[in-house]
């Protein structure tokens, strides 16, 4: 059975129902239309920049440009072209080494950040092997800047990894997933971005948002969230073992009245 098909009219025009603005059947007139438009391009933005509404990763392989620094990156004439807006972060980095018709990634560093990029006393040394990447996500209005260091000072392969994230829409009926997009969605992004959408509707349509829609909307989000999300790493401590900052090395017992040693001040 084929996916069913929505456009970013349907979706706002379902949002609109949610709250009451519109009936079953009914949609937005011209003016209405366009402002639910333009929210809901607002509200995918604001997805677009924060990690727990990303959908996926991509790994793109771009060409470096010999004795180039910055590379730009981003849609608009781009050394690297995306089709989407400029990547808001880059999550890891290799340069590619052909090594007998076997491609191995040669990790770069890409936690580097600007202060680290200003210390840099030979910012255009060059070599074959590339080893850190600093990212200025706002180089110019659409592109993004990468700083790789040392300059690369041949056509080498570097692979990426990006973001994907629901895409912006261009015109009022255009296929949900951006234009020329498959009219389909991530497993749960629609009902997410429907009710969200309505919820940001409600106070410019002048109508209320119910209790009902509050809750289905957070239901909604966390379908989504709950598979970004991640447990964060934990360890215990039985008594009597090292931990580091005790006194000693080793802390043999416990107070539970003072929160120190038997006999002695709190810690």
């Amino acid at each position: 059975m084929p996916a069913l098909t929505y456009t970013a009219l349907d979706i706002l025009s379902d949002a609109l129902i949610e709250i009451g603005a519109l009936a079953p059947g009914e949609t937005p007139d011209g003016e209405t239309g366009q402002w639910a438009f333009r929210k809901f391009n607002d509200l995918i933005d604001t997805w677009q920049a924060l990690g727990a509404y990303v959908w996926g990763y991509a790994y793109p392989v771009y060409t470096l440009v010999a004795n180039l620094s910055p590379h730009t990156i981003g849609p608009n004439g781009a050394t690297f072209a995306t089709s989407g807006p400029r990547p808001v972060k880059i999550l890891s980095a290799a340069q590619l080494l052909n090594n007998s018709g076997t491609l191995v990634d040669l990790p770069i560093d890409c936690t580097r950040d600007n202060a680290w990029w200003a210390a840099q006393q030979t910012k255009d040394i060059t070599t074959n092997v590339v080893t850190d990447l600093f990212y200025d996500p706002v180089f110019d209005s659409e592109n993004g800047a990468l700083y790789f260091w040392p300059v690369p000072n041949a056509a080498a392969q570097v692979r990426l990894q990006l973001w994907q994230a629901v895409s912006q829409f261009e015109s009022i009926n255009d296929p949900i997933g951006g234009p020329g997009g498959p009219g389909t969605l991530p497993q749960g992004y629609r009902n997410a971005l429907k009710l969200t959408l309505a919820e940001l509707l409600a106070p410019g349509a002048e109508r209320s948002v119910t209790p009902e829609l509050a809750g289905a909307a957070i239901k909604a989000r966390a379908a989504i969230f709950g598979n970004n999300n991640r447990s964060p790493r934990i360890s215990t401590q039985d008594s009597g073992m090292p931990r580091a900052g005790s006194r000693g090395g080793v802390r043999g017992d416990f107070n539970w009245m003072t929160g120190g040693r038997p006999g002695g001040p709190p810690e």
